[in-house]
């Protein structure tokens, strides 16, 4: 499995940098709604109307961060994504107004729209093209890691500090994005440098080349039901088991901890195993999986228990490790559909299925939800085997997703 790595030399600041963004990452998120009822005067209803707005920003700032990152190169915009992030998250600390609340977490937002879109193109230049799986799959381990160790650092903040622990999560946070952005800045890449260079010089058609690519567009419509998946499981589940289900209170704690465990250890292992087989074949794979993760989460709500338990846990490692092959997988096959002087558009077009999944996952699960078990989870299964067909047909009309994992070249035959 260690000759399965990717040579790391030269790159340990940006390595850094990606973990240092995720453990601010995981310090807050936790807690981004409770922090500002227990620092403002704001009610609850007030700060999710300002979050949900500015989530809803998103969406065109996606689109923006394409064109930035095709014109700036994306460790420029990687860096710039850092030091917005950390001004939102620095205003956050003196929020005393919805319109002030408003502003700073549309700040944030559009870091983190820039962040998305310019991320996988980074990697995409430190790895030079080549054996893209495995370097997400350190990186994925390396972001996981840091997502739970800020968890557990913020519920000791908040448990220790009460609302001057808040206080530190959100400082803190504004200070990680800002060593973060410093690192990115210092991490040397010959690929990077190339990347800029051709985009800067060869840059043609704007989005209308990118959105004349139907066969790409076929595959963002199926990221859409790649995230409507992923996101219902988290969003979703944990209601369910507890409100339905009836199943104990500490439930959706360890599920959600055996997801973050796993995606932390099980990242390199995964993409070993798949190291060799064609890319759309381990696409399908991992929807069959999410189905079937689906399948055991229905199953909790007709068995006694102690059986139910059983399901929610064989749930969790199922998702997880179909999430895991998703993650190594979606983001090489963007890269490679596009050019040096595209690979922006096509991320930012690949994360508005994201971004939109976020905004309609929300309502779309509260209202099966309220529709019973069957009526939640049967749809959910039945969408992975939409996904599945959808891919099996998207794989005849692009290359990138008949190449093989991890594999070292691009010059192998493109044949199913």
């Amino acid at each position: 499995m260690r000759a399965w790595l990717p040579d790391a030399r030269g790159h340990r600041r940006l390595f850094s940098a990606l973990s240092i963004d995720a453990l601010g990452t995981g310090l807050f998120l936790p807690f981004s709604i409770l922090y500002f009822t227990a620092t403002t005067d704001l009610t609850l209803g007030r700060v999710g109307l300002a979050l949900s707005i500015a989530a809803l920003v998103r969406i065109p700032a996606t689109a923006g961060a394409g064109m930035f990152c095709d014109r700036f190169g994306a460790r420029s915009t990687v860096i710039v994504s850092n030091l917005t992030q950390a001004v939102g998250f620095f205003n956050y600390l003196f929020v005393g107004s919805f319109g002030h609340l408003l502003i700073a977490a549309v700040v944030v937002q559009l870091g983190n729209s820039a962040f998305w879109v310019a991320y996988p193109a980074l990697v995409h230049d430190v790895a030079e093209g080549k054996q893209q799986e495995s370097w997400f799959a350190l990186i994925t381990t390396l972001r996981h890691a840091g997502l739970g160790v800020g968890a557990l650092g913020a519920s000791l903040a908040v448990a220790i500090g009460g609302v001057d622990g808040y206080i530190t999560i959100v400082a803190v946070n504004a200070l990680s994005f800002t060593v973060a952005a410093i690192l990115t800045r210092l991490d040397s890449s010959s690929g990077s440098a190339h990347a800029v260079a051709v985009s800067a010089t060869t840059a043609k058609g704007g989005w209308a080349n990118t959105l004349r690519d139907r066969p790409f567009l076929g595959f963002v419509g199926l990221n859409f039901g790649l995230a409507l998946l992923s996101l219902a499981f988290g969003l979703a589940v944990p209601v369910f088991l507890v409100n339905t289900v009836h199943l104990p209170p500490w439930i959706p704690g360890t599920v959600l901890a055996v997801n973050a465990v796993l995606g932390a250890v099980g990242a390199t292992p995964v993409g070993a195993a798949l190291t060799g087989h064609r890319r759309w074949s381990s696409l399908m794979a991992s929807q069959a999986i999410v189905g079937g993760a689906f399948v055991a989460v229905l199953c909790c709500a007709y068995v006694p228990s102690a059986l139910g338990i059983c399901c929610a846990l064989a749930a969790v490692v199922l998702v997880t490790v179909g999430e895991l092959i998703q993650s190594l997988i979606v983001s090489p096959i963007v890269n490679d559909c596009a050019t040096a002087s595209s690979r922006g558009r096509y991320n930012s077009l690949s994360q508005m299925a994201f971004s939109i999944g976020d905004v309609v996952t929300p309502a779309l699960m509260t209202m099966l939800l309220a529709r019973g078990p069957a009526a939640t989870w049967i749809p959910m299964a039945a969408l992975a085997l939409v996904d599945m067909l959808g891919i099996a047909l998207l794989a005849n009309h692009l290359p990138a997703m008949r190449r093989r994992i991890n594999h070292p070249s691009r010059t192998e035959p493109d044949g199913l």
